[in-house]
Order: structure tokens, then C-alpha cells, then sequence
């Protein structure tokens, strides 16, 4: 499974942390950000991906990514726009 970038600092040197073989989550060795923590490597690199819809640049190239940008430009649009 490909691990997406940091959605944080966007740096791509993250790992798996494992916590007496009982616990994972994915971590980020730049900034210190970690994911959920899940009770196997997959579902916790699935959950680390998941916050990928932050919209990281891996994600932001994808159809689907490109409509999130644009929904977010317009609420961050709207949102100036009432101050």
C-alpha cells in the first residue's frame, strides 16, 4: 500500500510505529504528526491515507481531489466574504 505524504508538512519520510506488536499507527519522522492508531498495519495506513483528504499533492492531482479544492476555495471565499 502507498503511504501518502505528510498531510501536515507534506514530507514524505514517514514509517510505521509499532507499539509492542499490539497497536500501529503511521508517523511522520519530520514534523512528529501520527495517525490514528489501529490494531493492524493495514488498517492503520489506510487511516494515515485517510487523512490524506486534507488534500495533499498526491491526492489534489485525482478528479475527486480537484472538486475538494474547489469546494474548500468556496467556503474559504464565503467564509471571507461574511467579514
Amino acid at each position: 500500500m502507498t503511504r501518502h505524504a505528510c498531510p501536515y508538512c507534506t514530507s514524505d519520510d514517514i514509517g510505521v510505529i509499532d507499539v509492542l506488536g499490539k497497536i500501529y499507527a503511521v508517523g511522520c519522522r519530520s514534523c512528529g504528526m501520527t495517525g490514528p492508531q489501529e490494531s493492524t498495519v493495514e488498517a492503520a495506513e489506510t487511516a494515515w491515507n485517510g487523512l490524506c483528504l486534507k488534500i495533499c499533492s498526491h491526492c489534489i492531482s485525482r478528479p475527486w481531489g480537484k472538486a475538494m479544492a474547489k469546494r474548500m476555495r468556496d467556503l474559504a471565499q464565503a467564509a471571507g466574504a461574511e467579514h
